[in-house]
């Protein structure tokens, strides 16, 4: 047997908003994980690229989550000594005068404005230099013109507009803030130019926007305040613990991953998976996102892509096309993944000839096309539940082989790749990722990235360490590495090949199909 793990004060509670469920974590400062309780809330799709969740509910389930992790935890509640938070971005809550939100969220996901990103896109503007490629549509300043347009009474009461990640800082401290991370990476926030521009917003037709943000724009680890009174009675915890300010769910999960220098890049595979990397300097380029300065550590930029369906690709099969899965699984006493993984384990390389393009809620990176959707071909009356399955896990790996390409192609080299996520319980899915790709894949040893991640700034924020890079480095530990097969890189290369392919050809219909459905 082995031995007890042992756990030393202080205490740091990491919060980690993502797109199905909040989850809180207690580390200690070695980053060994003490507890972590999770609780689910609904997305809400009222049309086809719509995506929408209700803060109330996010809040419900912030307490549960909160208070289950405290009870689970066998430490004194009194010695966690920060508090920081990270969540989905780019989700978006326009607030009253009140205090209270006017609406449902555009979730990070909702893509209802890839007409308003074009026009964005088509300004011209400087201030685009973040996306040389298009204007996402689910980025704020879209999905801002978006609601002036068709929700015009709504824009005219909103007071304050906040990031999910500042909504949560606002409940638990009482104070409006903006933090670096998502006002660089989705509200075109650049620092050496000031911050904002005011002139960008003019052009593009919002020209009262920034008086509605939040006055202060605090840096990774900044402290927000302390932990009110009222909310810490109804979170179980003690009052006045220092909250910080957090960012982006994936971008804070590079510090749980150890990321912390150029060269290293860290993939967060979740609902969906964002690839995020460090540069010494300041550069653009079509087919990327940023790259972002001091957007997380002050002097470094920050270089990011992504795949906007992953995981949430596997979510649907198996909540659609696999429901006979779950009684199996039961039976031979393993969960429905390991079901499904045996399945397409023993399907060959390329699926049997069946190709899936992952674009099911538009394409982020390289192409950054909102209208976009997915696709699967290659099927026939042989085709099985198996080849499916690992025919959706090749075609999300192609995606990532996509956007690694596109960096090589502009000479930004990728020197470590560390993975974190759901995806890397599975040891099929991680080696698919590591064939097609043709590079070696570390794992951590906390799966849970993105809340160590908010630990990490929690300690921080504390003054525990004395910067995030050293707290990184001292609470990360790396867990394996998946070596490439050259054979099997060597076969994927053909059906990449015709992955890319499939986008170039079915372009036109998606757009006249996006326009028919408009």
């Amino acid at each position: 047997m082995s031995a007890p793990v042992s756990f030393e004060p202080p205490y740091f509670l990491g919060i980690d908003a993502g797109t199905e469920a909040i989850k809180a974590g207690i580390f200690d400062a070695r980053g060994q994980r003490v507890a972590l309780a999770a609780c689910r809330y609904p997305t809400y799709f009222p049309r086809p690229g719509w995506a929408e969740q209700d803060p109330d509910q996010w809040w419900s389930s912030l307490v549960t989550a909160i208070r289950e992790c405290v009870a689970a935890a066998p430490i004194d509640a009194r010695e966690i000594k920060g508090i920081s938070a990270d969540a989905t971005s780019c989700t978006l809550i326009p607030m009253g005068a009140d205090g209270r939100h006017l609406r449902n969220c555009l979730l990070w996901m909702d893509v209802r404005a890839a007409a308003q990103a074009d026009a964005v896109f088509a300004s011209g503007h400087p201030a685009l230099r973040y996306c040389l490629g298009g204007v996402n549509a689910e980025w704020m300043p879209p999905k801002m013109l978006w609601l002036k347009q068709n929700e015009p009474d709504t824009y005219a009461s909103m007071d304050v507009l906040l990031e999910y990640t500042d909504w949560i800082a606002y409940r638990l401290t009482g104070r409006y803030t903006l933090n670096i991370s998502t006002s660089s990476h989705r509200w075109f926030y650049h620092t050496p130019s000031g911050g904002w521009s005011n002139d960008f917003f003019e052009t593009i037709g919002l020209p009262d926007l920034t008086s509605r943000f939040p006055a202060d724009v605090l840096g990774i680890g900044e402290v927000v305040g302390p932990l009110r009174e009222d909310v810490a009675a109804e979170l179980g915890l003690p009052a006045g613990i220092p909250v910080s300010a957090g960012g982006a769910d994936a971008f804070i999960g590079m510090f749980g991953q150890g990321v912390t220098k150029p060269g290293d890049m860290g993939v967060i595979m979740g609902s969906s998976n964002v690839m995020s990397a460090l540069a010494a300097e300041e550069f653009h380029f079509p087919g990327i996102f940023g790259g972002f300065p001091d957007s997380l550590i002050p002097g470094l930029c920050m270089v990011e892509a992504g795949q906007v369906s992953t995981g949430s690709i596997l979510t649907w099969f198996r909540r659609n096309f696999a429901r006979g899965a779950d009684a199996e699984a039961a039976a031979q006493n393993i969960s429905v993944y390991e079901l499904l993984d045996g399945e397409a384990g023993a399907v060959p390389v390329g699926s049997n000839g069946l190709i899936v393009l992952d674009y099911f809620q538009g394409n982020r990176t390289p192409h950054t096309d909102s209208f976009a959707r997915g696709a699967v071909w290659g099927l026939s009356l042989q085709t099985g539940r198996g080849e499916v399955y690992r025919a959706l896990m090749e075609g999300i790996a192609y995606g990532m082989a996509d956007i690694l390409a596109t960096f090589a192609a502009n000479d930004f080299q990728v020197e470590r790749i560390i993975a974190s996520g759901g995806a890397t319980l599975s040891s099929l899915f991680m080696q698919i990722y590591t064939d097609v790709a043709g590079k070696a894949i570390t794992t951590t040893a906390e799966t849970e990235a993105s809340a160590l991640g908010s630990a990490i700034v929690a300690a921080v924020g504390a003054g525990h360490f004395p910067d995030l890079a050293a707290a990184s480095q001292a609470m990360v530990t790396i867990d394996r590495t998946y070596e490439p097969d050259a054979g099997r890189h060597a076969e994927y290369a053909y059906y990449l090949q015709k992955y890319q392919e499939t986008y170039r050809q079915l372009r036109p219909l998606m757009l006249e199909m996006a326009e028919q459905q408009r």
